[in-house]
């Protein structure tokens, strides 16, 4: 009879389970207690996953009791695992997961690191020291539905060689616990990222709106735009709309572009996206931001692919204008995770960084506009003094000129014009008056025509050189002004010819006056004939017969070809009234489109023939302004009357 003092080796069996039961439910009360405070420091935010991961893996080892073990944490980004936690602690490399093991690892609750499937034989052979350092025996994945989140590994079991049911039950709960720990934090991590880049977004508006200079806006578009993405490069190209090119305005880093494959106007590069280019499997970045511009959305290029940007990971994005054009594109490159690694950009990206485009064409619009603003007051200064010059190349006064009455009217279209007339005394008592139009309007018409006027000034200080009066005979001396004269209207037009260019040519009207004899000495280059209204109303078109073509227009050796100079002369009489015009007054239009014409002129020059010469000039503006009413001036407005007494 045994002693009843003494257990049973039945009995002490009995309470070694039960001893160990207990102390199994105790540690895991106790892991509950602590996954339960970890949760609730996850959730306000005092704490992040990567932080609380070591106390993660005690937890689980104390409670299964395992020595040794490891959590991975997955990274769809860079598709790797990162250890962010082991016993004993040492720095290990991200562990590359292929797509296909990802499937298989989301497939198995628990694998036996000895005898792992086939699809995942390649991806232990990776992890090998992982797993000789911290001697794993068994992996458990990490997932939540279909995602992937990661891995636990556990060493060496004590006291045993496999974990028994209810602890892979047990270890099946804590991994559940664990990874939506990893999901939870992943979530905050992504809308903590999101609020600091809205942030910045929001603080970078002001910032580059604020800048005036088109240099400096290109800059910071493109810094703010490489702070935004993580990205460790960035460039602006800007559209030339009328060329259907991208010109590159500021690349970050200044090597980025290293192998182009496109244009270099010496300021940058050039793409031009005008015509189609042939589709490819594996477009290149040229081909995509030939694809943003022209179907205004954004697009990307992987670095196998691309052959501008040094085989760089690109994004870009249209940059809209305020009327919905596409003023340019903006790139970014290589977004770059912690620890360096290069990752794909992803739709997040994609939306933030097209606003924050549409952000950055509204500054660079506003730096454009500012440095429009900024060269009109320029130009605007510069015509205002050019036309300031110009006044004092038309005489504000004309001089008196014996038995003669003479008035002048100029009226340019614009502050500066390109029409011009003037009333010459030359040193043989004779007259030289002119009239002039030059093509075209502004600066350029502006400036042949003071050449023109610095020509005809020196020409005709040589011409009075070679015609003194009373030297010949009026028949031989009349010849030779007109030599003299054609000489000089081929000199005019070497001159202009060589000032100008193919579009900036000279209509011009020479008459040569003797107030002695009356003989008024004519040259026409293309210009529009003067009237000439005899003292019984009668008229005629003088130069409308003989003359050559405008100055400027050909080379001296292309003239005789086309139209010579030629010279001819008529005798005034008292009460003959010579008007002398620019097209400006016969190509008035009204507001019916109606053009003032030389039937006009002739009837409003007759009707006021009998007056003096400022009388005249007075109503022939004034019938050209009645004519014209309400309408724009079409051109310069130029005359010069010319009244014998």
């Amino acid at each position: 009879m045994k002693d009843p003092g003494i257990p049973s080796g039945d009995s002490l069996g009995t309470h070694k389970t039960q001893n160990t039961a207990e102390q199994t439910m105790e540690r895991l009360i106790f892991s509950l207690s602590e996954l339960e405070h970890l949760g609730q420091t996850l959730i306000s935010g005092h704490s992040n996953f990567n932080h609380s991961s070591k106390t993660y893996l005690r937890i689980t080892l104390g409670t299964l009791q395992v020595r040794r073990g490891a959590i991975l944490r997955y990274h769809s980004t860079g598709q790797n695992l990162d250890v962010v936690a082991s016993t004993p602690e040492e720095m290990f490399s991200p562990i590359p997961v292929e797509e296909a093991e990802l499937e298989a690892l989301l497939k198995h609750s628990f694998i036996d690191n000895a005898d792992p499937p086939a699809p995942l034989k390649q991806f232990f052979t990776r992890s090998d020291k992982l797993s000789e350092t911290i001697d794993i025996r068994l992996w458990v994945p990490l997932k939540i539905q279909d995602e992937f989140l990661g891995m636990i590994g556990l060493g060496k079991f004590l006291g045993r060689d496999a974990l028994e049911a209810w602890e892979k039950e047990l270890l099946t709960t804590l991994a559940h616990q664990i990874s939506i720990a990893i999901a939870y934090s992943q979530m905050v991590e992504g809308i903590q990222s999101e609020k600091f880049r809205l942030f910045m977004l929001a603080e970078s508006a002001p910032q580059i709106c604020q800048l005036l200079q088109p240099e400096d806006a290109a800059e910071q578009v493109v810094q703010q735009a490489v702070s935004l993405l993580d990205a460790n490069a960035g460039a602006l190209m800007l559209t030339r709309t009328e060329q259907q090119e991208l010109e590159m305005r500021y690349a970050f880093p200044e090597t980025l572009i290293e192998n182009p494959t496109s244009q270099d106007n010496g300021n940058g590069l050039v793409i031009s996206y005008g015509e189609d280019t042939p589709g490819s499997e594996a477009p290149t970045s040229e081909d995509v931001l030939k694809s943003v511009v022209k179907e205004g959305i954004p697009g990307h290029c992987l670095p196998k692919s691309d052959t501008l940007f040094g085989g760089k990971n690109l994004m870009a994005v249209p940059i809209p204008g305020r009327d919905g054009d596409i003023l340019g594109v903006l790139i970014v490159g290589d977004k770059e995770e912690r620890g360096g690694r290069i990752t794909p950009f992803t739709d997040e990206d994609v939306v933030l960084l097209d606003s924050f485009a549409k952000q950055a064409g509204v500054a660079i619009e506003n730096a454009q506009l500012h440095q429009e603003a900024l060269e009109a007051r320029q130009l605007q200064a510069e015509m205002e003094e050019a036309r300031k010059i110009q006044v004092n190349l038309i005489p504000d006064t004309l001089p008196d000129i014996p038995g003669y009455e003479v008035a002048g009217h100029y009226e340019p279209r614009g502050p500066v014009g390109g029409d011009y007339f003037d009333c010459i005394p030359l040193t043989t008592g004779y007259w030289g008056l002119a009239i002039a139009d030059v093509s075209g309007k502004g600066m350029q018409a502006a400036l042949l025509m003071a050449t023109l006027r610095a020509g005809l000034i020196s020409e005709l200080s040589r011409v009075a050189d070679a015609t003194t009066a009373g030297e010949a005979p009026e028949t031989e001396s009349q010849a030779s002004l007109y030599t003299e004269i054609t000489d000089m209207a081929m000199t005019l037009n070497s001159l202009l010819y060589a000032s100008g260019t193919e579009e900036k040519y000279a209509t011009f009207f020479y008459s040569h006056l003797n107030p002695e004899t009356d003989i008024l000495t004519t040259l026409n280059a293309g210009h529009n004939p003067p009237l000439l209204i005899k003292k019984d109303g009668t008229y005629k078109w003088l130069g409308e017969d003989v003359g050559g073509i405008p100055l400027g227009m050909f080379p001296n050796d292309m003239v005789s070809g086309i139209a010579e100079y030629e010279a001819e002369h008529v005798k005034l009489t008292a009460g003959d009234v010579v008007v002398y015009y620019t097209d400006g007054v016969t190509e008035t239009v009204n507001v019916e489109d109606d053009y003032y014409e030389e039937e006009r002129l002739v009837e409003a020059s007759q009707a006021c023939k009998d007056e003096h010469a400022e009388t005249i000039r007075k109503y022939l503006h004034s019938s050209v302004m009645e004519f014209q009413g309400e309408a724009d001036q079409f051109d310069d407005l130029t005359m010069l009357i010319l009244r014998k007494q």
